[in-house]
């Protein structure tokens, strides 16, 4: 009995000296230097710690068990490192019938003798790498395959996921982009924007492409970026990354710029669902979401938007838009706060794996919404914009094969016509104008206006190929097809359908093709030098075949860093609308026999109504001036010619660049950027020009468009080169096209950035530099010689030298010479799990003119000379010149919950990015989201 009791108390004695919990400490490095307030984090517990001004952390009380610790650190890549607390610190047997392992009810698949073991674990350190600076970031786009930003064949720039995250408020993938450096992000409104690089912007500009996930975001119809209702939420976006310089070897002959391609997350890389909610003092609410699921064979992933707004007042208390017609006054009030702009927009992405390296997907994109774009005759309001997006992918290590349908809806009018529909249907006693939304409900009931139709269905198949050969060799093949099959009922291009300008069916059917073959091989010289080179070849059913190369040379592991030099040459096709437009607006100008005209002094032998056309140019135009003996109003052998004129069809725009760059780091603290340019642009084309007034000369607008006729002569508009022609288009037509200009100007530039990360802190600077010095040196001979050419009084008559020049007159680059943005962050830093995030850009003032808009120091306050009576047109003067600031602040509230506070244009700055937009007042933008597993 005593024996007994003696091996009770022994083996009672033994329970009650073990340990029942454990502990770990340790500390946490950035940089070789202690990080203060980084994150540990036991997963799958409530257990952590933050680290102290050491850099320290301690967490006690760990039950018996094997676990996972994660440090994190924002900035930082979180490191995971796999332990075990156990009874003691003594080593424990690793068989899979240990006492330890059957103590604490684990069955181990796999144990080493290298994991950690211990009661009490310490000097666990954490060297965590800074995500800022890391050279190894692995970029898509810039050779539609997975490689590091340093070896790209192109200079790129990425948006990642952590930098969205800091711009409380923003959601458009365009000012996402927006402290990029060399990139020019132009805000019009509340929420739209317009992204361009390099030069030659415009009012609306398709040069600069943008895509998401290789497809394009423009219009089917006429390639306009409606970016309030394009591209993906941003909680569905894992990054986004620019492309500088001509990239048409890879992407076809419309990038001549430059491109953005928005980086969808993946369900088995991003594994959390999110939801967010944000608001701001503009009523603009939105709910943006993504849900993901994983299983062993099968991912699916859904996310989407809902937001909506009233637009930015335009503030017109000073009657700064106006629209008179005679000595009566039609409009003087806002014509922006009542354009109501909303989207609907819903993904889903089904993912199969065939096995590890097979994976299958199916995929559907719905959008629905109404917003505006900006255009060479002021804005363009989209109604009703209907989107579906379908598909097929398959993807390997060496395959990706896509093919994908897109269907479009929606009817889109210039602004102008929904203001001048307010003002026709206005009350006849106290003449006020109706408003926005009954002027859409009767915009086409006075048979003056009408709505552009943008149905479209397209079709595009694309597959690439890539092996790596050997250690030294990387090859990429690849094929796309594209048809488009637009059908508007000649609204808005010139195909099937009754025009709703003269009434009558006519047209074609209008659809095209395009398919287009790549290659581009990487040849790896050495462990420091690689040579890339790939070249395309097009075949474009409107503009025939084109060749596109490109070549890059790569200096890896120089000073820390990499060193490129690249030259390729890129083409921009005129798009399906700029070649096939048929729009216009009805009886812009009228007048009735006898009267006398107030500009000419003549009176009007009859009566005229005068409509506006504007055509696309396929096979060009023949301007007639002639007198008409035989009075058919049609120019023929027995009538006597003035002169007469050819404008030339539409060719592609060519841009021809070569680059050097180099990206590199210093002290693991400091990212140093740097690329100069230099590149030549030829085949400019011109925005919607107005060429010619149809007529007899006694009318004043013939006299203005494009010059002077004699008063018993008449003009002629006709297609083709021919001088004779059956069919010209009808008098009293107000004739406008898409011309192209023989544009041949050199221009070069650099830009540079810089990024250091301190213990609690990062900052960042980029500036940009643009010369068009050659642009404005012949634009200048153009002013002389149009000087010398209308007689003015200061010509010089050797200025005629200048004749040459002349369609350089009206060419701007549309860019500012100098930009810069600062960007501060701070972690951390007033309140713990706090992150505060200030920018500020700014530009040099610049010149701006594309269409009828004109924004120029020269001509400020100036109206054209054919509007005089609206002054949507007034020349505002320079664009640009002052410091536009957000303040942006996180709070992470835990791992799962966020909160954001947001004041943007900070400094209250009321330069404005295009003419025609209201200028944004200081917004205070409010932000939560929540992620979960």
């Amino acid at each position: 009995m005593f024996r007994i009791s003696i091996k009770l108390l022994t083996f009672f004695a033994c329970i009650y000296s073990q340990n029942t919990t454990g502990s770990i400490s340790g500390k946490i490095f950035g940089n070789n230097e202690p990080l203060i307030g980084a994150n540990v984090i036991i997963e799958g517990t409530s257990m952590g710690a933050t680290s102290d001004f050491n850099g320290d952390y301690q967490i006690n009380d760990i039950p018996l068990g094997k676990y996972i610790i994660r440090a994190e650190y924002i900035g930082y890549e979180s490191e995971k490192i796999e332990f075990y607390i156990s009874e003691s610190d003594n080593n424990i047997s690793n068989t899979s019938n240990s006492s330890f392992s059957n103590k604490i009810g684990i069955e181990l698949e796999q144990e080493t003798t290298n994991i950690l073991k211990a009661n009490k674990i310490t000097g666990l350190a954490f060297f965590l790498k800074p995500i800022a600076l890391d050279l190894d970031e692995i970029v898509v786009s810039a050779s539609k395959i997975q490689q590091k930003i340093t070896e790209a064949p192109s200079v790129v720039a990425v948006i990642n996921n952590q930098s969205i995250r800091k711009r409380i408020g923003v959601n458009d993938y365009n000012r996402l982009a927006n402290m990029t450096k060399g990139v020019d992000v132009s805000y019009y409104g509340s929420q739209g924007a317009q992204i361009n690089a390099r030069g030659f912007d415009g009012a609306f500009n398709t040069r600069f492409r943008t895509f998401s996930d290789g497809l394009y975001n423009g219009d089917a119809v006429s390639g306009i970026i409606f970016s309030v209702l394009s591209g993906p939420p941003k909680e569905a976006i894992s990054r986004i990354e620019v492309l500088f310089g001509p990239q048409a070897a890879l992407y076809g002959p419309d990038a001549s710029q430059g491109l953005l391609n928005v980086i969808s997350k993946h369900p088995m890389i991003d594994k959390d669902s999110e939801i967010s909610l944000s608001s701001s003092n503009f009523n603009d609410p939105r709910i943006g979401a993504r849900f993901v699921k994983n299983y062993k064979k099968v991912s699916f992933d859904i996310s989407g938007e809902i937001k909506s707004s009233k637009e930015i007042p335009y503030n017109n208390e000073d009657g700064e838009i106006y629209w008179v017609i005679g000595d009566t006054l039609y409009l003087n009030d806002d014509v922006f706060s009542s354009m109501e702009i909303n989207k609907y927009h819903f993904r889903s992405n089904l993912y199969y794996r065939l096995n590890e390296k097979d994976e299958l997907s199916l995929f559907y994109h719905y959008t629905n919404g109404s917003g505006y774009s900006m255009g060479s005759f002021g804005p363009n309001y989209m109604q009703d914009l209907s989107l579906m997006q379908y598909g097929l992918r398959f993807t390997n290590r060496n395959h990706f094969f896509r093919m994908t349908s897109t269907h479009q809806m929606g009817k889109m009018a210039p602004i102008g016509s929904i203001i001048q529909t307010r003002m026709l249907f206005r009350d006849p006693i106290d003449n006020s104008n109706i408003s926005w939304t009954a002027a859409l409900d009767k915009l086409e009931e006075s048979g003056v206006n009408w709505w552009l139709r943008k149905k479209s269905d397209d079709f595009l198949f694309d597959y690439q190929f890539n092996k790596k050969t050997s250690d030294k060799l990387i090859l990429v093949f690849g094929v796309d097809y594209e048809y488009k099959d637009p059908n508007t009922n000649r609204t808005l291009i010139n195909d099937l359908g009754i025009s709703p300008i003269t009434g009558e069916f006519g047209g074609s059917d209008i659809n095209e093709y395009r398919y287009g073959a790549y290659g581009q091989a990487e040849y790896l010289i050495n462990d420091n030098y690689s040579i890339n080179s790939s070249i395309r070849y097009d075949d474009h059913e409107f503009y025939g075949k084109t060749i596109s190369p490109r070549i890059s040379f790569v200096r890896k592991r120089l000073l820390n860093g990499s060193l490129k030099l690249i030259a390729g040459t890129g083409f921009k096709a005129p798009t399906l609308m700029e070649r096939n437009i048929y729009g216009g607006q009805n009886s812009i100008a009228s007048g009735i026999a006898g009267n006398v005209d107030p500009f000419l002094g003549v009176q009007y032998p009859q009566d005229w109504n005068m409509n506006a056309l504007i055509l696309g140019s396929p096979d060009g135009f023949t301007v007639v001036d002639f007198k008409d003996f035989d009075g058919n109003n049609i120019y023929s052998e027995g009538d006597s010619l003035i002169k007469s004129e050819y404008i030339q069809p539409l060719e592609l725009e060519e841009t021809q660049s070569v680059e050097i760059a180099y990206t590199g780091v210093i002290n693991q603290k400091n990212l140093i950027e740097f690329n100069i340019y230099s590149g030549r642009y030829k085949n400019f084309k011109g925005p919607g020009t107005g060429v010619a007034v149809t007529g007899p000369g006694w009318n004043y607008m013939a006299q203005s468009i494009p010059g002077p006729l004699p008063f018993d002569a008449l003009r002629q508009v006709h297609y083709g080169a021919d001088e004779f022609n059956n069919n010209p288009i009808p008098q009293f037509t107000y004739f406008l096209t898409y011309p192209n200009l023989p544009l041949d100007v050199i221009f070069y530039g650099f830009e540079g950035g810089w990024k250091h990360l301190g213990q609690s802190f990062e900052l960042a600077l980029n500036f940009s530099f643009f010369s068009d010095k050659d642009l404005v040196n012949k634009r200048e001979k153009a002013e002389k010689y149009s000087n010398y050419l209308n007689g003015a009084e200061s010509a010089d008559p050797s200025d005629s030298r200048f004749e040459k020049y002349y369609s350089y007159l009206q060419i701007y680059s549309n860019t500012p010479n100098l930009k810069g943005s600062v960007s501060l962050t701070n972690y951390n830093g007033i309140i713990d799990k706090l992150t505060s995030v200030i920018t500020l850009k700014s530009t040099s003032k610049y010149d701006f003119v594309s269409g009828f808009f004109e924004a120029t120091e020269e001509g400020k306050g100036d109206l054209p000379s054919s509007l005089t009576n609206q002054s949507f047109f007034r020349n505002p003067g320079q664009l640009g010149g002052q410091i536009y600031a957000d303040l942006d602040f996180i709070y992470d509230f835990n791992k799962e919950i966020y909160f954001g506070f947001s004041v943007k244009n900070l400094l209250n700055s009321d330069a404005i990015s295009l003419p025609l937009s209201p200028k944004t007042p200081r917004q205070y933008v409010v932000e939560t989201g929540y992620k979960f597993n």
